[in-house]
């Protein structure tokens, strides 16, 4: 048993490590993907960090519930945009974790998107984006892809 001891803490350690990037991709294996309108409410600068910091439209509004924590569900509207479908302020099924306050929906893992450096080119200077967004059923949510819609509407 002692020459097993040295080395079963870094095996556990690798093990933890490894089940915690598996947990983070399971969210786009059984998940679903949506796509949201956002808006950038601080503008990329390299020079200041690698996030960009986002707002998303669809999440404002009246809601029927009181300030605090929230649970939502998304669904897909007639533009091709998610909006929130569902508001809550139990716990339920495929519900996402998020914070209400001033008519606005605030979902802490889909406020910053980290831009990786081959996709800064794209993006400096944007102000509004599409978010493709899985929403996993136990309701994790991973940004994994980041567009400029600006070149759109020009």
């Amino acid at each position: 048993m002692k020459r097993l001891t040295p080395w079963l803490v870094p095996i556990v350690q690798v093990l933890i490590a490894v089940g915690f990037i598996l947990f983070v991709y399971a969210v786009s294996w059984f998940g679903e993907t949506y796509t949201f309108k956002a808006t950038s409410y601080e503008p990329y600068d390299p020079f200041f960090g690698d996030f960009v910091y986002l707002e998303y439209d669809s999440f404002e509004g009246r809601q029927d519930v009181e300030s605090g924590t929230v649970y939502v569900s998304f669904k897909t509207g007639d533009d091709g945009y998610a909006t929130i479908d569902r508001v809550s302020s139990r716990p339920f099924f495929g519900g996402t974790r998020a914070n209400y306050y001033d008519r606005q929906v605030y979902i802490d893992d889909m406020s910053s998107y980290r831009v990786a450096e081959e996709e800064t080119s794209a993006i400096e200077g944007a102000k509004t984006f599409e978010v493709d967004v899985d929403v996993a059923p136990w309701g994790m949510v991973r940004p994994h892809d980041l567009r400029s819609t600006e070149a759109e509407t020009e």
